[in-house]
């Protein structure tokens, strides 16, 4: 590698359209809002974990959506630089966390088409969407912050810091939401906030944290689809639960959303600037 690759490796990415405060108003509001969603939709609304998991979706899509279209980050540019990297340690981060979740002791799951449905939507939709908000925004909240220049040895661990310190931020106010994470369980969603982070952390590229938490989320669904251990698909259910009537209705309509989700998404990439 020439040293004119390992420059633009890491090269200053144009964020000049909204200032660290902007930046630090957004990261707040995504804060307060994951914790109403959760609350809402679990404790307030007691809503089956597929319909919630729409409402979650859609509510926090939207939200970051909003902040994509308003930053003005060149965030292609952000999701290209160190990609290999980022991949590579997602991929060791992921393998080391299902590893750890299959040494725990497992529950039974559903079975047939509705457990294929469940590793789509609860699995790779849910742990997607959950490192877009916990693990993805704050890297970029954190680059905002650093005027997207992470060039150099400080500012490497500056973004690290910044970064770990806004994921963390989201990652309790959201899981306080649910009430099985009230008191010392809370430390498990943030000692995994650390794991989680890590591909950003290391080569300021969040990839790799999609597919570290996309890769926990299938494998929990698969081993303990009721919860347990590190309680990686909150809410927690009860074994009735998803042969419910209400379960029958989460599917199809879960279905729907994703099916209109790739619609909105392919008619409207062409209005994605960056």
């Amino acid at each position: 590698m020439t040293m004119d690759n390992r420059e633009s490796s890491d090269r200053v990415i144009d964020v000049s359209s909204m200032p660290p405060a902007r930046a630090l108003g957004w990261l707040a509001g995504c804060a307060v809002l994951s914790f109403v969603v959760s609350f809402v939709g679990t404790d307030l609304l007691g809503l089956h974990h597929d319909l919630y998991y729409l409402l979650y979706f859609t509510i926090l899509l939207a939200y970051l959506a909003a902040f994509v279209a308003r930053s003005g980050i060149a965030w292609r540019r952000v999701l290209a630089q160190n990609l290999g990297w980022s991949v590579g340690v997602g991929v060791l981060v992921g393998a080391a966390v299902a590893r750890q979740i299959l040494t725990q002791p497992g529950t039974v799951r559903p079975s047939g088409a509705y457990l294929a449905f469940e590793v789509v939507w609860r699995g790779v939709v849910y742990g997607v969407v959950d490192a877009l908000v916990l693990f993805v925004f704050p890297a970029l909240v954190a680059l905002l912050l650093l005027r997207g220049d992470r060039r150099g040895f400080a500012r490497k661990v500056a973004f690290a810091g910044l970064t770990f310190v806004c994921s963390l931020l989201v990652v309790t106010t959201y899981h306080i939401g649910y009430s099985e994470f009230r008191g010392d369980k809370l430390l498990q969603p943030q000692i995994g906030a650390v794991l989680f982070n890590l591909p950003a952390m290391l080569t300021g590229n969040p990839v790799g944290s999609v597919i570290a938490h996309g890769t926990a989320h299938v494998t929990a669904v698969l081993h303990q689809y009721y919860g347990g251990g590190q309680g990686f698909l909150p809410p927690g259910l009860t074994p009735g639960s998803p042969s419910g009537t209400r379960g029958a209705a989460g599917a199809p309509v879960s279905a729907g959303w994703l099916a209109l989700m790739a619609a909105v998404v392919t008619l409207g990439r062409n209005r994605i600037v960056h």
